[in-house]
């Protein structure tokens, strides 16, 4: 979902041609987030972005009609260079434990180049596109990770393979931000996370009925909690 496919009170009113309206663009981004993370959004305004940016509050406007289209544009380029990084690492025909240790890298490559992205996700329940949007990504790692999995050779049928992947994306992706959240013991968790991870897609693989996977063919429905976004 980029900006085009944005409704369009959420879509940027014109993509910057000249190097000071770019200027000004990530100007307003970066002032965006750090709102975010000192004040909330319910405090966040036009007004306090321009601000914070240094731009002019018409320059604001001509970029983008509100708040909420500055904050979709930085979350739509966030999923965007994840879904990219994915794709990259399809193409290297990596075996499976060899994908999970490049995805892991890539996901903390983009953590480093998306620095302080962090507050964005917590409004993600507050903007009804970005919950579309998240819901949209959702789908498109559901499909890549069955697609991976069945190039590895699992055979499942589709609902349960579809099934799998919502769990493996949703449970890697929780862990991963919980592991950060625990400082340096997080790490260690991740790792034992990730094994516990590795093993059941392995298992999955090799055994196609999902029944001596999952003793009612699906993995369990509380495990199936709303995720960050990787």
């Amino acid at each position: 979902m980029t900006d085009r496919t944005l409704p369009t009170d959420f879509s940027m009113r014109r993509t910057p041609r000249q190097q000071r309206s770019q200027d000004a663009m990530r100007k307003i981004e970066q002032a965006t987030l750090a709102l975010l993370a000192e004040h909330g959004y319910p405090a966040l305004n036009t007004n306090a972005i321009a601000a914070r940016a240094g731009v002019g509050i018409k320059s604001l406007y001509h970029l983008f009609p509100n708040k909420e289209a500055i904050i979709c544009r930085l979350a739509s380029g966030w999923l965007e260079a994840v879904n990219q990084a994915k794709e990259e690492l399809r193409q290297q025909d990596l075996p499976l434990p060899a994908l999970l240790d490049a995805v892991d890298a890539a996901l903390d490559a983009l953590d480093e180049q998306f620095g302080g992205y962090g507050p964005l996700w917590q409004v993600m329940d507050l903007v009804p596109a970005l919950a579309e949007l998240e819901a949209r990504h959702e789908a498109r790692q559901v499909a890549y990770w069955s697609e991976r999995l069945q190039y590895y050779g699992c055979r499942w049928p589709q609902a349960e393979l579809a099934a799998l992947a919502l769990y493996f994306y949703r449970m890697s992706d929780t862990g991963k931000q919980y592991a950060k959240e625990s400082g340096a013991a997080g790490h260690g968790l991740w790792q034992l996370h990730r094994q516990w991870l590795l093993w059941l897609l392995q298992r999955a693989i090799a055994e196609p009925d999902p029944v001596r996977v999952w003793p009612d063919g699906q993995p369990p429905m509380y495990c199936i909690v709303p995720t960050s976004r990787s």
